[in-house]
């Protein structure tokens, strides 16, 4: 009934209006589909560049350090020290006499070691082999005696004695003269000498040239040291009176006063 009321021109007119909006709405919704369709790829290819040049590379991190093992502390003992020495001389029949250096507490077969031994014409028969060396002496080993025949004669000649060379300490008989002399000198019943921790003074006065060391050692103001340097002075040159004692290191003018009265030297 509208299509007789309108004329054949406005229905074309208005066929055009219609076809022209079908056209706009289609072209609008066609472009409306490819900008949505290229607006998230267009924005990754912008953003792609952007981010990588935003990435900062990280550089690599070295692992952390180990210490180097520490050397093991070593404990260093304490230098040792040197033993203390004595110096004694050999002469006599030895192969090597001199003088040597033995350690503390030496015996007499170390010493004959040291020299070399002994010659074919040593006489140790007197010669105390287990005694102790004494700092500052002399061992002389004695010869045996020879005998040489001159036609109808014969010259025998005998050797000097151990004992007549050598401290009363180096020779057998020597000991035993000591021991002997102790017994005689020490009462039945009493206390032998060093029991209380000192040596009992002798009954008289006692030979500077054969008193032992615990005899001297019982001498007022001398010790065992004194009692030493005295036994190593005499066996270099035997006493010829007490005055003598002022030559040994630490003997003064008082202290032989002190002694004059209970010291003797008795002549052979």
């Amino acid at each position: 009934m509208l299509s007789r009321l309108m004329t054949r021109r406005e229905q074309l007119l208005l066929l055009g209006v219609g076809l022209s909006i079908c056209m706009g709405a289609a072209a609008l919704y066609v472009h409306g589909r490819a900008s949505f369709e290229k607006g998230p790829e267009s924005e990754i290819v912008k953003a792609a560049p952007f981010e990588v040049a935003k990435t900062i590379p990280l550089e690599p991190v070295p692992p952390p350090s180990v210490p180097a093992p520490k050397e093991p502390l070593v404990l260093l003992a304490p230098p040792a020290k040197p033993e203390p020495e004595f110096a004694v001389s050999a002469a006599g029949a030895v192969q090597e006499p001199g003088l040597y250096r033995l350690k503390e507490g030496a015996r007499v077969q170390e010493l004959l070691d040291a020299a070399q031994g002994t010659r074919d014409d040593a006489d140790l028969s007197d010669i105390n082999l287990a005694a102790r060396v004494i700092d500052g002496t002399t061992l002389t080993v004695p010869s045996r005696g020879s005998s040489r025949r001159e036609g109808t004669k014969l010259t025998i000649r005998s050797g000097e004695s151990a004992a007549a060379l050598n401290p009363p300490q180096y020779t057998i008989s020597g000991w035993r003269g000591i021991e002997a002399k102790r017994s005689d000198e020490i009462p039945a019943g009493a206390v032998p000498p060093h029991a209380n921790g000192a040596a009992a003074a002798p009954p008289g006065p006692i030979d500077l040239n054969t008193a032992t060391q615990e005899m001297l050692d019982s001498l007022p103001g001398i010790g065992l040291k004194t009692a030493e340097k005295i036994i190593a002075y005499r066996a270099r040159v035997p006493f010829k009176t007490v005055d003598d004692l002022a030559n040994v290191s630490g003997i003064g003018p008082k202290k032989l006063e002190a002694l004059r009265s209970q010291v003797t030297v008795q002549t052979r």
